[in-house]
């Protein structure tokens, strides 16, 4: 068998390519590592290509907020709130934060991520996403572990999910999700040996 390459180049758009080393997250699985934080050329060029994207799958419906997990992809949302003319977006927080009022929290098992995570809402963020209809946006889609909780909280707290926006999907190529439909500009290989 072949080894994997050591790294990969993606196109993100206006003249950007990433390239994205890969990681071992054990014996047999990699994965081409994506961060988005603090790299304001990639955030950018990825909220340009995905707004005309989004624009097209939303075919003029409108979006009331837009939900996105801690921590990688918040400039990425804030990006597409400005662009989208939106005044805020909720954050899914990682842990308890002091300042949330009756908090709620939601178990993940990503594959990032050695141990179970918890994505957490102050009851101020279920307010403001109570009844709305929801644009996820997150940086990669992979197993769907956090969509999944994501999707499990929003119905609970009878949201409409419109759209799920990723830059990458990674593994499975997805073009929706649970039904919701799904756009992303690119897709990542998961790497086996």
């Amino acid at each position: 068998m072949t080894e994997p390459a050591s790294a990969i180049s993606v196109p993100l758009g206006l003249g950007v390519t990433a390239e994205l080393p890969l990681h071992w997250v054990d014996d047999h699985t990699g994965l081409y590592s994506f961060v988005l934080l603090g790299r304001v050329d990639w955030v950018r060029a990825c909220a340009t290509s995905l707004a005309e994207t989004i624009d097209d799958a939303l075919d003029g419906e409108r979006v009331d907020v837009i939900l996105t997990p801690e921590a990688k992809a918040i400039t990425l949302a804030y990006e597409l709130c400005v662009r989208m003319s939106l005044p805020e977006f909720v954050v899914a927080r990682k842990s308890q934060k002091a300042y949330m009022t009756d908090p709620v929290h939601v178990p993940v098992n990503s594959i990032t991520t050695a141990d179970e995570q918890e994505l957490w809402f102050g009851q101020g963020a279920i307010d403001r996403l109570r009844g709305k209809r929801i644009m996820i946006v997150d940086d990669v889609v992979s197993t769907g572990a956090t969509m999944e909780a994501l999707f499990s909280f929003l119905h609970s707290i009878d949201c409409q999910i419109a759209l799920v926006a990723c830059v990458l999907t990674e593994g499975e190529q997805r073009t929706s999700f649970d039904g919701v439909p799904l756009v992303s500009i690119g897709h990542l290989p998961l790497a086996r040996r």
